[in-house]
């Protein structure tokens, strides 16, 4: 059974299986067991690139994951890709697939790409982009003052998020601080690319249980409106009545301009 208390934190070392998390939720990318939850992500996040002006040199991930899906349709548009995570089993993980010998199959998620843009290129080759643009997988953890441990990074020409600020901030007060800090990290007139979760408090990946932040869409607009972005495009999804592995209310991807 699963553990009464909800996981958080440093149980995403312990308790926190990627296989188990991919193959949950990333499978079946034409009908998940989230009713459609990662499909509305992807391509919604696909649909801010592909016009081609969110653009420039350097591109910073935050909260990664197990799998690089919120840098995938950004892969044509940057030159150089930063990923950042909290858990060091996220970070081996994405590091052997990525530069290692891991056996980590990636490929649904670059044919779901593939197939939104050029169904003539192969997938391999969005494959192959990604890894010569990646110039590394460094620790994050929003919670601390140092959000990336020491790392020092050159301001951004875009930030993209998904799924890290939701499953990992424990009220509305320190997202509103976090974003703040966030937008320390990406030039005036960049792109933030985010997307979440709405008016959610758990998920599972197996059998463990996770938290989730209860926060609705007023509250994450306003956070990033007060840390200095303009909302450029927003897009939503309301959730569905029942599901098994999360209660979320509804989802989004939301596309800002740092203005100060």
């Amino acid at each position: 059974m699963a553990e009464s208390r909800l996981l958080r934190g440093e149980d995403y070392n312990t308790h926190f299986d990627p296989d188990i998390y991919i193959k949950t939720y990333y499978t079946d990318l034409e009908d998940t067991v989230d009713g459609g939850l990662i499909p509305f992500i992807l391509k919604g996040m696909y649909d801010v690139f592909k016009a081609g002006d969110v653009k420039g040199k350097r591109l910073l991930d935050i909260g990664t994951g197990p799998i690089p899906h919120s840098v995938i349709p950004a892969v044509p548009f940057v030159q150089d890709i930063y990923l950042t995570e909290f858990s060091t089993v996220n970070r081996k993980y994405l590091n052997d697939a990525l530069f290692g010998s891991g056996k980590q199959d990636y490929s649904n998620i670059f044919k779901f790409f593939t197939n939104l843009s050029d169904k003539s290129q192969p997938w391999t080759k969005l494959s192959d982009d990604l890894k010569d643009k990646v110039r590394g997988i460094f620790p994050c953890d929003l919670l601390q003052d140092d959000i990336f441990k020491g790392s020092y990074f050159p301001l951004f020409d875009v930030i993209t998020s998904c799924f890290c600020t939701d499953a990992s901030l424990p009220d509305v007060e320190t997202y509103g601080k976090v974003a703040k800090e966030i937008s320390k990290y990406l030039k005036i007139g960049g792109h933030l690319v985010i997307a979440g979760t709405l008016d959610v408090t758990y998920y599972f990946v197996g059998e463990q249980k996770f938290y989730g932040l209860d926060i609705s869409a007023d509250k994450v607009k306003s956070c990033w409106k007060d840390a200095g972005f303009s909302i450029y495009n927003w897009n939503h999804m309301k959730g569905p009545e029942v599901l098994d592995n999360t209660d979320f209310g509804g989802a989004y991807v939301m596309h800002c301009i740092k203005e100060f």
